[in-house]
């Protein structure tokens, strides 16, 4: 029955969500792809851009979280419109979630230097559980226990608005709209109503500071909450050299502990290619059992189309 309880423990942790739990991954350079959490920030930028993030969490766990997101954003040739879609797995252990969204944003000025863009996005989530890679032993039977994949095709939504200028930005944007059951039979055909899927609330905002020699200060911020749970706050600052060059810190908390430190460098090369890296020490009661959080973000700019320039 140990075993039973720990399996039951793995799955439910991590699928039954509660109200506090992030259902979402988190992301430290939020700054290199706020399009995975904003579909207004679609069309804001004068050029088509990739972003690959991988994120490796709690290393030294065995089968801890990993998560993968592909996204692909950029703006119409001649209207004020931007698209693009994401692509994300995450998974921990047996446990596996699979999102698929398509993004579209529409963009005004409201003055000479400032831009409104309103966005929305649809998709579809899938959430997965192999009850096949538990092994209890020989000798334990429990008709109760998932000896088999059991799988979860939701519908999903998102909504965003993004305010920006050359030196600033400001974002609000919601995502899972539909608070739907993530429904999971047991042997009697008995759906589970704990499941449900919460809002994520997100604010982003920055500041790019032009210094002398070419030198550029960027604190930014990111403000999390699921709805009903607590609030989860990201300062994040970054010097940039030569617009090629950056590093900085990020630190997270919940307002009543302080959770994370990360380190995290950029290189640029030639205004197309980027790549970023992040290493997060956690100072949370898991520390003393993992090396840390590494992740690593690579984008390409394509070039920006000859009727955009000068936008």
């Amino acid at each position: 029955m140990k075993k039973i309880l720990i399996l039951w423990l793995s799955v439910w942790v991590m699928l039954s969500w509660t109200t506090s739990a992030q259902q979402i991954p988190i992301s430290t350079i939020f700054v290199e792809n706020p399009f995975a959490f904003n579909p207004a920030v679609a069309g804001s930028d004068n050029g088509f851009k990739l972003r690959m993030n991988n994120r490796l969490q709690w290393l030294g766990f065995g089968d801890a979280p990993t998560t993968n997101l592909l996204s692909a954003y950029g703006p119409h040739k001649i209207r004020n419109i931007g698209y693009g879609g994401n692509i994300m797995y995450d998974k921990t252990g047996p446990v596996s979630t699979l999102k698929l969204s398509g993004g579209f944003a529409t963009n005004f000025a409201i003055d000479s230097d400032i831009r409104v863009s309103l966005g929305l996005n649809l998709g579809f989530l899938q959430y997965r559980a192999d009850g096949t890679q538990f092994d209890f032993g020989d000798d334990v039977e429990d008709q109760k226990a998932p000896h088999a994949v059991m799988s979860s095709f939701q519908p999903d939504a998102g909504t965003g608005v993004y305010v920006y200028h050359y030196d600033w930005y400001v974002g609000l944007s919601a995502q899972q709209l539909f608070n739907n059951n993530i429904k999971f039979s047991n042997v009697n055909g008995e759906d589970s109503k704990r499941n449900r899927l919460k809002t994520h609330l997100y604010g982003l905002a920055g500041y790019r500071f032009t210094m002398v020699s070419n030198f550029v200060i960027e604190p930014s911020i990111l403000l999390r909450q699921v709805v009903s749970g607590p609030f989860q706050l990201d300062l994040s600052g970054r010097v940039i050299y030569n617009e090629q060059i950056w590093g900085g810190l990020s630190v997270r908390n919940t307002f009543k502990s302080f959770d994370d430190l990360s380190l995290i460098f950029g290189y640029i090369h030639e205004h197309r290619i980027h790549i970023s890296i992040a290493y997060d020490f956690s100072f949370a009661k898991i520390a003393r059992y993992t090396a840390g959080t590494i992740e690593l973000v690579l984008g390409y700019d394509f070039d920006i189309p000859p009727s955009r320039r000068g936008r």
